[in-house]
């Protein structure tokens, strides 16, 4: 499911560059494996590496991953930075949209706990305009969801 989710989160953002200035945004699941109980540092460095930090983190709600995930789909940027706006107000983007959250739910129906978080160190993408990271564990497994925008 993660390998799906992650291929139309790269559809996304492709469409979200196209025709847009100076916008760039990057969704990611990162699945942990069999990791559930771990600390965050821990997956956190496993998947990013030991200079990886996290600078700091609360327990989260599955609301608030919707809520970041549409918000972030949905961002319109500002006039010296956009995403593109013809696709944003397209039915395609709307669909693409609902995909994916409700790919997301899936996951996060089998939660057992959200934790958010951010790191402090070793990014694997390069936030400017928004940026959100979750870890998202379920009986068996952690599943880190990371995004930014860039310019």
């Amino acid at each position: 499911m993660e390998a799906e989710i992650n291929e139309a989160f790269e559809d996304v953002s492709r469409k979200l560059f196209r025709n847009s200035l100076n916008y760039c945004a990057t969704f990611k699941l990162f699945p942990c494996g069999k990791t559930a109980g771990r600390s965050l540092e821990d997956l956190v460095q496993m998947k990013f590496g030991v200079h990886a930090v996290v600078g700091g983190s609360a327990i989260s709600t599955t609301q608030q991953v919707i809520d970041e995930l549409s918000a972030a789909l949905n961002y319109r940027g500002y006039h010296g930075s956009y995403p593109s706006l013809d696709y944003l107000e397209s039915n395609e983007s709307m669909e693409d949209c609902k995909g994916i959250i409700s790919s997301i739910q899936k996951i996060l129906d089998r939660s057992v706990r959200v934790v958010a978080f951010r790191l402090k160190e070793g990014h694997p993408f390069y936030p400017v305009f928004w940026d959100f990271a979750f870890l998202i564990e379920t009986d068996q497994e952690s599943i880190l969801l990371i995004a930014s925008s860039s310019d």
